[in-house]
């Protein structure tokens, strides 16, 4: 496995393309958390088909097909997100264009698990027609007809890496690797088991239990050193052994702020939370680390079973797949593009997911038995992890 090289302001490694993006990035780190998941899940923040148009093959979120006119007049399409990029987005690309073909959009901004348990509640007569999920909570209501399965003819559809198109469409990547700083360290952290070294005793922050982060970090004690996610009594003994533990985050700007002053030498966290730090300063570089790799965080939409407006849905899906939104949030926000297709400049592919090889290198959890062991893990994550 090719390792990708870490970032530090600016840092850059060399990706090509045919053409490029260039976007100003922003400074606000507010919501940044919330997109996938974070700590308890979130972090953070659908009714029989009427007559219209299927979701057009137009592969320019900007345009509105002449030929379509208004098929989707008098119809509102309920969309639970993310504020922050995922909003602004929406707002500059899909809803104009919807707009003109007939269609009002109304965002519900909030975290995932406000949009889960909305879709449970409402399942067989849903008021949310869309909803952006991290990646097992859209496995889960897939499987469970809470949301509709796929459709591989919506036109982006196609163009999504593999890993973008299982258990609903996935609408950005992000991958949890390593953020350090390097003052504090000997030499460069290249994989999870670095972590281990005798010199970051008692300086390893850990994210807050239950969560994707730490949930992920538990699993990666047993797989670098050569366990699995079902050997979680010698994942825990594996993490006893990086105690004292200095902080157990939730806020990134605590995190930021113990990493700066010395108290915290490194932490699991995620790529497009460690550029924004970066962005705004702070004095880290993050790595994807080998053995295993980094682990696979995924936003995704899904479409709520029961929906009354499918086709208008189908079509919201396609213009966010588009190449140039999904460009634009990878711009805004650091998340991965899952469109192959979508071309980014050298400096701002140095930051996210992106590519093939990028793609490759995430490392896939066995989400369905952590979220089964999950009560079980939060009782063992209190008494073993959280004690002197």
């Amino acid at each position: 496995m090719t390792q990708r090289k870490k970032q530090l302001s600016g840092g850059k490694e060399t990706m090509k393309g045919k053409r490029y993006f260039g976007f100003a990035m922003i400074t606000a780190l507010a919501l940044a958390v919330s997109a996938c998941g974070g700590a308890a899940t979130t972090g953070t923040t659908e009714p029989t088909e009427t007559q219209g148009a299927a979701a057009t093959g137009t592969t320019d979120a900007a345009e509105t097909p002449a030929e379509n006119e208004r098929p989707y007049e008098g119809q509102k399409l309920v969309v639970g997100v993310w504020g922050g990029p995922h909003e602004e987005v929406i707002k500059k690309h899909i809803e104009g264009p919807l707009k003109e073909m007939g269609a009002e959009i109304e965002l519900v901004l909030g975290g995932t698990g406000d949009r889960f348990a909305r879709l449970y509640a409402e399942k067989g007569n849903p008021t949310m027609d869309i909803a952006f999920l991290n990646l097992y909570e859209a496995r889960q209501v897939i499987e469970d007809g809470v949301a509709q399965d796929v459709d591989p003819t919506i036109p982006n559809f196609a163009k999504l890496y593999p890993k973008a198109q299982e258990y609903g469409y996935g609408s950005s990547f992000m991958a949890l690797g390593i953020a350090y700083n390097p003052e504090m360290v000997s030499k460069p952290i290249t994989q999870w088991s670095d972590l281990w070294t005798e010199e970051l005793k008692g300086k390893i922050a850990f994210p807050q239990f239950p969560g994707f982060e730490a949930e992920s970090f538990l699993s990666v004690a047993g797989l670098a050193f050569g366990k699995t996610e079902k050997d979680y009594e010698d994942n825990f003994a594996k993490l006893e052994e990086l105690k004292p533990i200095p902080m157990s985050y939730f806020n990134v700007d605590e995190l930021a702020l113990e990493m700066t002053n010395g108290t915290v030498a490194a932490a699991p966290t995620f790529n497009y939370i460690a550029n924004l730090l970066i962005q705004q300063g702070a004095p880290i570089e993050f790595v994807y680390p080998e053995n295993p790799g980094p682990v696979m965080a995924k936003n995704t939409m899904v479409i709520a079973e029961g929906t009354k407006h499918e086709a208008l849905a189908k079509e919201f899906v396609n213009r966010f797949l588009d190449e140039a939104v999904l460009a634009d949030l990878a711009a805004i926000g650091y998340y991965g593009p899952t469109n192959k297709e979508v071309v980014l400049d050298d400096e701002l592919a140095s930051k996210v997911v992106y590519g093939e090889e990028a793609v490759d290198q995430l490392v896939k959890l066995d989400w369905l038995y952590i979220i089964e062991q999950r009560a079980q893990w939060t009782q063992m994550w209190n008494e073993r992890i959280l004690t002197e």
